[in-house]
């Protein structure tokens, strides 16, 4: 069973980035879910997520999220397990390191 987890963990590592979303209020870091590989044509990070905002949909899901306002520094940031997003809201994304 304990088997079972680890590669379920392991199969849903695989599929996600890390990004960074800015927009007007906001700096949201968390793990993108990517698309499935057979979709893009050249399936590097960078062009799976070119894919993921630009594919027609109007909202991205992120996983593990630290939202942070950019005028008032908090001393803790909002932790949020699961977070849709607006993409119009959207100024810039990036992928970033842990």
């Amino acid at each position: 069973m304990a088997k079972e987890k680890d590669l379920d963990r392991l199969k849903r590592t695989q599929n996600t980035i890390k990004v960074l979303l800015v927009t007007e209020e906001y700096h949201i870091t968390g793990d993108l879910r990517l698309p499935i590989h057979s979709v893009v044509e050249n399936p590097t990070n960078e062009n799976l997520l070119f894919y993921a905002l630009n594919c027609g949909n109007m909202f991205i899901a992120l996983e593990n999220c630290t939202v942070m306002r950019k005028k008032e520094v908090e001393y803790l940031p909002e932790h949020i397990k699961y977070y849709n997003v607006n993409l119009n809201i959207v100024h810039s994304c990036k992928i970033i390191e842990d």
